[in-house]
């Protein structure tokens, strides 16, 4: 049966390093790439790679790993998010970028539990 009534609480400091790790990874991309979209690139790679940690493990269900992927690809474009806001040349420019890239994250994120979860077990 495995651990079948065990709640398992996470540690979200490590999940919030891996973040903070994304998000300087994305601040070092911008500063050297002319494209701020390509900076996009380091969240989605860093949560490949945790996707792929997560598919070793077999401990995570859907929804944890969706949590988990949105706060570490939320902190991780902060930097992007950053640049395009301190801008301010239109309001609505900045409102469709930000909604475009919360998109992105969403998108990938969700793939990527879907990869991450942990198989059906059958009793």
């Amino acid at each position: 049966m495995g651990d079948l009534f065990l709640k398992r609480r996470e540690n979200w400091w490590v999940w919030i390093t891996w973040g903070v790790v994304g998000c300087i990874i994305c601040h070092y991309l911008l500063s050297n790439v002319s494209n701020a979209w390509l900076s996009l690139s380091s969240p989605a790679v860093l949560l490949v790679v945790l996707t792929a940690w997560m598919n070793f493990n077999k401990r995570f269900d859907f929804l944890a790993a969706l949590k988990i992927f949105i706060v570490v690809a939320s902190i991780s474009v902060i930097p992007l998010l950053a640049k395009k806001i301190s801008g301010w040349d239109e309001v609505i420019h900045i409102a469709v970028d930000s909604g475009s890239v919360f998109l992105c994250i969403v998108l990938v994120s969700v793939i990527c539990a879907l990869l991450a979860r942990r198989p059906k077990q059958y009793y």
